[in-house]
């Protein structure tokens, strides 16, 4: 094989594909690329776009279910099978959701939470702009974020990060505390930026109350996981981006990006290979 273009990539054939000397172009079905050999793409001058925008309102969907689990005292029974008891309920519209990431789909969640009448607070490399203010009621930098003296408030923390050399091993039981006590911690990012110990450790000391994971630092998660079982976890398959109608929504970015390419022009979501986004 010596292709010019590959649309998808397949990590077990990776050494395979990079033996294509005429590469020039790759069209990721995903959002993220951290299993891509970015460094080798860097090398070649290889291009990368992605499936960015296409999975958000998934995306967003899941997390909602989530929101909605947890505050109409779902996990307690999903949990505890059998046991007839009432769980405690929350009121959506006095909470606040401190968002991390606030790309495409950081926004199109914080859209969804907004509906729920919930505050949104978005964290970043660079803060507010004019392309964030209808979503996020508010905007800090990752920076802003670190140096706070005071703890933040908020009942959820999503993360959605993509999986870099910035965000490796983010969340971590330092950072985690920044926030005060008493939040759920949703995470539809990466795996890799979150320390599981940590966070089980929080967990288990109910620093934080609960927990709503579909990704992991290893996938596929061990079947014997403490993660599947604990009362205080939710953990879902790598599923939150999952659509009814994949390549009906895939394919059109796929044609415009290939007119583009083969007109030599700016291609769509094309990846920074320097920073992994």
């Amino acid at each position: 094989m010596d292709a010019e273009i590959i649309l998808g990539w397949k990590i077990s054939q990776a050494d395979e594909l990079l033996k294509s000397t005429k590469l020039k172009w790759v069209q990721s079905k995903s959002a993220g690329v951290d299993y891509f050999p970015l460094t080798e793409f860097a090398k070649r001058k290889i291009k990368l776009t992605t499936a960015s925008g296409l999975h958000s309102r998934y995306i967003a969907e899941t997390v909602a279910a989530y929101l909605l689990m947890e505050n109409r005292g779902l996990r307690p029974v999903i949990k505890n099978p059998g046991v007839w008891d009432e769980p405690e309920v929350y009121e959506t519209s006095e909470q606040t959701a401190l968002i991390f990431g606030t790309g495409n789909i950081g926004k199109e969640i914080a859209r969804y939470c907004h509906f729920f009448g919930m505050k949104t607070i978005g964290v970043n490399r660079h803060g507010m702009d004019n392309s964030l203010v209808t979503d996020f009621d508010e905007v800090i930098s990752i920076a802003e974020f670190e140096s706070a003296k005071d703890k933040y408030v908020a009942d959820y923390v999503i993360n959605i990060m993509p999986g870099t050399r910035a965000t490796n091993g983010f969340f971590n039981r330092e950072r985690m505390e920044k926030i005060d006590s008493g939040y759920s911690f949703i995470n539809v990012g990466r795996g890799t930026s979150v320390v599981t110990s940590d966070l089980k450790k929080l967990l288990a000391d109910n620093y934080i109350k609960s927990a709503y994971l579909d990704v992991f630092e290893e996938e596929p998660l061990n079947p014997d996981s403490s993660l599947w079982h604990s009362s205080k976890i939710i953990a879902t398959p790598h599923i939150s981006g999952l659509m009814a109608h994949f390549k009906d929504n895939f394919l059109p970015l796929f044609d415009d990006n290939l007119e583009k390419y083969l007109a030599n022009e700016e291609l769509h979501n094309l990846v920074d290979l320097s920073t992994g986004y």
